[in-house]
């Protein structure tokens, strides 16, 4: 991975709370999520139980529903390990026939809202 200028991260989050964040508060009526947090144990755990034809992993922007009991229709990620299927990497949600042992999606972050630093 190739790290990149705090200030320019610092401007990439706030480009995302001024144009996309501020749309779903305002359509969905909440504090939509800002960013999640994984416990670092939990994050490696993921990482080392997935399969050696592993190719990468890929991170779904996604949405509870409004009658989850975790973060009501906040957005969340879903993180997926992918494989090499006829030249591209693919994962178990956008391809179920990948879904194998040690591929499952995982999503057990910490979004916040609520839960903030």
């Amino acid at each position: 991975m190739k790290t990149i200028d705090v200030k320019i991260a610092k401007q990439m989050v706030d480009h995302y709370h001024a144009t996309r964040k501020n749309i779903i508060d305002q359509t969905h009526g909440i504090n939509d999520t800002k960013s999640v947090w994984f416990d670092i144990a939990a994050f490696k755990d993921f990482v080392n139980k997935l399969p050696e034809e592993t190719t990468g992993v890929r991170i779904h922007l996604a949405a509870y529903d409004g009658a989850s009991t975790k973060s009501p229709g906040q957005t969340t990620v879903v993180l997926a390990g992918t494989i090499d299927k006829n030249s591209s990497h693919v994962d178990a949600v956008a391809d179920s026939s990948v879904l194998t042992e040690g591929l499952n999606p995982v999503n057990d972050g910490k979004n916040c809202p609520p839960v903030c630093p």
